[in-house]
């Protein structure tokens, strides 16, 4: 190997030749196009393509090499980007980018991406994001799957560009993160929820801005789905002309009119539908992350815990797979609370049983004691209480452990209660709805390894029942361990 540089100058020396002969060449080319013929403009459009990626790559390495050698930190330049902006005017503009890229270049961990940008897989814009998307999920992958994560970012990021990098992050944290990260990151988004108060735009018209997560763009998407599609005039055949934005909006104001019309009435009809397909072991354990399919949500990553949340009462067609993706169960209506379960779990609870709680019956949810995916069944004599979304979440977030005494809901509010009583109902490697029969839920007699039991109070309960006593003493656990923040929070921002 020639170490003395002879060699690579004559190799320089010979390409920036070619690189001024090009420059010239390119200055006066639109003036002689006209001899080209129309099979060969197609052919010159994709050689200048090529060649405007390799040049944005050659010009990454260029600032990446100043860097290492010192020769922007001895410049009057205060950045890299400010030295590029400096000795690049033609490319001031994105001065940012080519230093993000060149950052790139410089860095191991990051050769397959610096790889396909030399080689004009990938262009400047998409490998500054893939660089800034894997900092931010990084931190929180499991062990040894980070060259995975990448090439995924660089396979996605040659066919479809910045746009798609972006979006497949949610993704990859869901099938590749440490255990809990997804659900981690699934509850920073829903603190990230937001309605804007209406303002007026026009006599008439008045404007809103929402904002939700995952969970929230699925639900939405399943409930306006029906209701947004064209509707042609059935007397006359006339093709429903409305745009899409006001076909969605009038389907939202429709959904929420049936709602506030039907609210403090015991229903009658299912709620929206919902399709999520999650592998049954991932389910049951909670161990990956389920997908919204069938609306325009399709492909929506749902954390393992939303999942169960909306197993226990949305009308949820849960598509159960197997290991190797065939369908195991799916939209078994007997894993949900039928609507005459629902109607008396109304007049029993009639509010949500979670301490201090009193959100009416109508905005609360069925939820399974034992979730049915748990072997638990679908009873409301011995599985069931009413919770408030907010509760709902906090339920399966912290998993906390509900039961039923004198036809009262009490909750051991301790964090991870609900696995040491599932401890002793659970079957190992059960099938899909196999477990306990109906009434076999969790026993009402038995006492719980933690006493921190909390009821309903007195003045809560149904009339005619009895108030329960509650457990002085409590034996105390230790506070959950807390998981550092992941980098991935910050990357949700409100628009």
């Amino acid at each position: 190997m020639d170490t003395t540089g002879t060699g690579d100058a004559a190799g320089l020396a010979e390409r920036r030749r070619v690189v001024t002969a090009s420059l010239a060449a390119l200055r006066s080319l639109r003036s002689v196009l006209y001899q080209c013929t129309n099979d060969q403009l197609g052919a010159l459009a994709g050689e200048l393509a090529e060649l405007r990626a390799l040049a944005g790559a050659a010009l990454a390495a260029t600032v990446a090499e100043a860097d290492a050698r010192g020769v922007i930190a001895e410049s009057h330049s205060a950045s890299v980007r400010g030295w590029v902006a400096e000795v690049a005017p033609h490319a001031r503009r994105e001065a940012s980018m080519v230093a993000a890229c060149a950052r790139v270049l410089r860095r191991d961990e990051l050769s397959a991406a610096a790889d396909a940008l030399c080689s004009a897989r990938l262009d400047l814009p998409t490998a500054a994001v893939i660089a800034g998307e894997y900092d931010k999920l990084a931190p929180d992958l499991a062990a040894g799957v980070a060259p995975v994560v990448l090439g995924h970012y660089i396979a996605v990021g040659a066919d479809h560009g910045p746009g798609a990098v972006r979006r497949l992050t949610e993704q990859l944290l869901a099938t590749y993160g440490d255990e809990g990260e997804f659900d981690a990151h699934a509850d920073r988004c829903r603190r990230h929820i937001h309605l804007s108060a209406g303002r007026p735009v026009a006599p008439g018209l008045w404007d809103y801005r929402l904002t939700v997560d995952g969970e929230g763009r699925s639900v939405l998407e399943a409930a306006i789905g029906p209701l947004s599609a064209p509707c042609p005039d059935g007397a006359t055949g006339e093709r429903d002309m409305r745009p899409v934005p006001r076909r969605r909006g009038e389907a939202l104001i429709a959904v929420l009119a049936r709602s506030a019309t039907a609210a403090g009435r015991v229903p009658t009809g299912a709620k929206a539908v919902l399709m999520v397909t999650m592998d049954f072991h991932a389910l049951r354990d909670e161990l990956r992350a389920g997908v919204a399919v069938g609306t325009r949500a399709d492909g929506t990553p749902l954390a393992p815990a939303t999942v169960r949340k909306l197993a226990c009462d949305a009308a949820i067609i849960p598509a159960v797979l197997g290991g190797r993706g065939e369908v195991l169960d799916q939209g078994r209506t007997v894993r949900l609370f039928t609507l005459g379960q629902i109607r008396a779990l109304w007049k029993r609870d009639r509010h949500c049983t979670f301490d201090g709680c009193d959100i009416p019956a109508a905005w609360c949810d069925a939820h399974h004691l034992l979730h049915w995916a748990d072997g638990g069944p679908t009873d409301i004599a011995t599985n069931a209480a009413l919770l408030c979304p907010r509760h709902h979440t906090v339920v399966h977030r912290d998993r906390l452990a509900g039961r039923i005494v004198d036809g009262a809901i009490e909750w051991n509010r301790h964090a991870a209660s609900y696995d040491e009583e599932l401890a002793e109902h659970r079957t190992p490697n059960a099938p899909p709805g196999s477990g306990p029969p109906p009434g076999a839920g969790i026993a009402q007699d038995a006492a719980p390894s933690v006493t921190a039991w909390s009821a309903v109070p007195p003045g809560r309960r149904r009339a005619g029942r009895p108030a329960r006593s509650i457990p002085a003493t409590a034996t105390a656990r230790p506070a959950p361990h807390r998981r550092k923040q992941p980098r991935l929070g910050h990357a949700v921002r409100r628009q």
